[in-house]
């Protein structure tokens, strides 16, 4: 493969992973979180996707489709084999501050309560503490994150009292993360069968963008598409309805998963090719 090809590559996974990762860090799910569930799926899509028919794939030639170490191949496809939960609860830095404030004694009252804290300057301060439980990021760049999901709050007298001692999605948000991942993962699909066919017929999958809108006709095609489209899953919806329930529940039990999504999106942010034309600009300056 080529540098130019896995540059294009390379640019595609970005534009992917920034908004699961805005979701990512939002649900403090952790760089090395995501790395270990990547590192399993290379290894399940590897096992699913490329076996050679009548033959068992072994460790060494997964190894090789991955460039995972055959070590570490063994000890995935263990892990998968075993259905071990996805990820071990391993706590981010801020996490780590708040276990060191709730279970470490120098940082508990009388009643093995947390103590509200002196930001810095004395040995039981916020600084202390998150010098000790959270290595080299600095006491302001936790506090800030803590105060901003709401574990802790600066009191009038320049303490840091902890306010909440877990941070917990809503089940609501956690419930639309469930509904993205199903909506993302039946879109990916979609587009890689659409990839995969050479031939024959594909997916229904178009998209439709114009930059340059106006503010005023962006918010009516906004009214309009979303009146359109709620016709058109109206229609669609009831045609599978009825359709379903003229056939029998075995052969329901035995049918297919079938369906269309719609997506609407709004960018107020520069198009790449306005980007590009910037940095031209700047480059000749």
């Amino acid at each position: 493969m080529s540098s130019n090809h896995k540059t294009l590559i390379a640019e595609a996974i970005v534009k992917i992973l920034r908004p699961l990762i805005r979701v990512l860090i939002r649900n403090e799910f952790t760089h090395a979180d995501l790395t270990e569930l990547v590192r399993r799926t290379y290894v399940e899509v590897a096992y699913d996707a490329h076996s050679i028919p009548g033959q068992e794939i072994t460790f060494s030639r997964v190894a090789v489709l991955t460039g995972l170490s055959r070590k570490e191949v063994v000890r995935l496809k263990g892990i998968l084999d075993s259905e071990e939960v996805l990820v071990k609860q391993t706590p981010n830095r801020a996490q780590r501050v708040v276990h060191g404030w709730l279970s470490d004694k120098e940082f508990l009252d009388k009643k093995k309560q947390p103590k509200e804290l002196p930001i810095k300057g004395a040995k039981a301060s916020f600084q202390s503490l998150v010098q000790r439980y959270s290595g080299d990021i600095t006491y302001g760049a936790v506090l800030d994150e803590l105060n901003l999901i709401g574990v802790t709050e600066l009191t009038e007298s320049d303490t840091v009292k902890l306010v909440n001692k877990a941070y917990i999605p809503y089940k609501d948000e956690l419930e639309k993360v469930r509904v993205m991942s199903v909506c993302v993962a039946d879109l990916f699909e979609t587009a890689v069968y659409n990839i995969e066919r050479e031939d024959g017929e594909r997916h229904f999958q178009r998209q439709m963008v114009y930059s340059g809108i106006e503010e005023s006709l962006a918010a009516k095609f906004k009214e309009l598409s979303s009146e359109k489209a709620g016709e058109l899953f109206e229609v669609l919806s009831k045609f599978l309805t009825n359709g379903r329930a003229k056939s029998s529940p075995k052969k329901r039990a035995e049918g297919t998963r079938i369906g269309m999504g719609m997506y609407f999106f709004e960018d107020t942010h520069k198009t790449d090719a306005e980007k590009n034309i910037d940095h031209a600009t700047t480059k000749k300056k």
